[in-house]
């Protein structure tokens, strides 16, 4: 008697549940989908040939592309649905090109997860040397160059170094890319904060501009 019951309380359950669990499976077999497409060969550094096809990250972006296309097409879905698949759109984006660089580079790791977790040492030891909880002027100022001695080996050390070699012109394209963005950002941040001395800085080298031509 107790078991039926039982059985009559919990029964609305899943019938209450078996939509929204139905869009998660969706939304699950989509996250399939594309990893399934991003698992694609990525180029081996020591190789004495290239491993894979040159043109390897252009091939997989356009079949993320063509994937996240037919979703876009696809009617009839919940409204967490429409919200998630706008997500995995957006994000996929936001990223633009930078996601498929490590197809063509021999060495870049798909994920940046090793990278954070460096980083995440760097902080505390940081912290356990200085003694403060937070030192961001230490880490702004000199982050290029402890990255380097946060809890690595000498051999992985001169691995990396032999990664920036093999791409060399790649690694400057992309150093130049993140100093032009950063100076975008100090800019933006002195507009913000001083702008009567960035304006008056940027009248000076007009002028200064002005007085080259003439001369």
């Amino acid at each position: 008697m107790r078991l039926a019951q039982l059985f009559s309380v919990i029964q609305p359950v899943p019938d209450e549940f078996r939509v929204p669990m139905e869009a998660l499976r969706q939304g699950q077999q989509w996250m399939i989908d594309i990893a399934h497409i991003l698992n694609a060969p990525l180029p081996e550094l020591d190789m004495p040939r290239p491993s894979v096809r040159p043109d390897q990250g252009a091939r997989v972006q356009q079949q993320l592309n063509r994937y996240l296309s037919q979703l876009q097409k696809q009617r009839g879905l919940s409204e967490w649905l429409m919200e998630f698949r706008q997500h995995l759109i957006g994000i996929t984006g936001r990223w633009g090109c930078d996601l498929f660089v490590c197809y063509d580079i021999a060495g870049v790791p798909p994920t940046n997860n090793a990278l954070e977790s460096r980083f995440g040492r760097l902080r505390r030891d940081q912290r356990r040397i200085s003694g403060r909880q937070f030192n961001t002027a230490t880490l702004l100022d000199e982050g290029p160059y402890l990255i380097w001695e946060c809890g690595d080996s000498e051999a992985q050390v001169l691995a990396r170094l032999r990664r920036v070699a093999t791409n060399r012109a790649d690694y400057q394209r992309r150093y130049q890319n993140l100093c032009a963005e950063q100076e975008r950002r100090r800019l933006i941040y002195r507009l913000q904060h001083h702008q009567t001395q960035v304006f008056r800085e940027l009248e000076v080298k007009w002028a200064a501009i002005h007085f080259h031509k003439a001369v």
